[in-house]
């Protein structure tokens, strides 16, 4: 294999996962436990303010750093909708700080954070051969890195449960960063931090328009890998498995 060093994308790539993040129902649930703290929502209402929230954190991050693509902190979010509840008699009651209405900020925004991850997800899986394969690869001497848009609050708990964390030298995740593949500044940061030399470098994931595009605007090499395309639409000499990185002359 050329290359001395991967960098791969996690969802969609190593990692299967569904989740809906618009389902009424969802809402529901965590409207229900903002009730328990005092902070009182209709569903939809919380789902509005929540995304209002989201943006305005991006802009925020946009305007200090000049990054196009700016990634917020969840749980920032999360704690923002409990102090900026609606005004009303349970508000005015959870801003007295009494017993279990005032939970601490870092408790409050891990859990919500990962109750929102949790009731929206209806898959999470490794694609067969991942572990095999990264361990593979740094068996042979190669250095493997993550860098993933995604929220860390909860992604590091995932890439724990599926067994990932030893698989990576160093994992850079978009939250972390305030910005987002395929803001180049994200990868040339990586690049930078870890030293490493673009021509022995190459970057792995299943999104043209991000996992791609950000290795072509860095001057590093890119390979679409799509592990989730079915059989009967797979077609030429495309990378289909995680495990072809290991048969493929790379």
């Amino acid at each position: 294999m050329g290359y001395k060093n991967y960098i791969f994308d996690l969802y969609g790539t190593l990692v299967d996962i569904e989740s809906d993040e618009h389902s009424l129902k969802l809402w529901k649930k965590l409207a229900g436990l903002y009730a328990c703290y005092g902070a009182v929502y209709k569903p939809k209402e919380l789902r509005k303010a929540f995304v209002r929230m989201d943006k305005e954190e991006r802009e925020k991050i946009s305007a200090r750093t000049g990054t196009k693509y700016p990634e917020s902190r969840l749980e920032i979010v999360f704690w923002r909708l409990l102090l900026e509840a609606p005004e009303g008699e349970h508000t005015n009651a959870r801003q007295k700080g009494t017993g279990r209405r005032s939970p601490g900020r870092s408790t409050w925004s891990e859990f919500m954070a990962n109750a929102f991850r949790v009731l929206s997800r209806t898959k999470l899986e490794l694609y067969p051969g991942t572990i095999e394969t990264l361990q593979k690869l740094r068996e042979n001497g190669c250095r493997v890195f993550l860098l993933s848009n995604c929220q860390a609050i909860f992604t590091r708990p995932e890439i724990e449960i599926l067994g990932l964390t030893p698989c990576f030298d160093k994992m850079y995740l978009s939250s972390d960063f305030g910005m987002m593949k395929p803001d180049p500044a994200f990868l040339e940061t990586l690049i930078q931090e870890e030293g490493l030399l673009k021509e022995e470098t190459v970057m792995v994931g299943n999104e043209l328009r991000s996992d791609i595009a950000i290795a072509h605007s860095c001057g590093v090499d890119g390979i679409l890998l799509s592990p989730g395309t079915p059989k009967k639409e797979r077609k030429g000499n495309a990378i289909y498995s995680i495990s072809d990185l290991l048969t493929t002359n790379l």
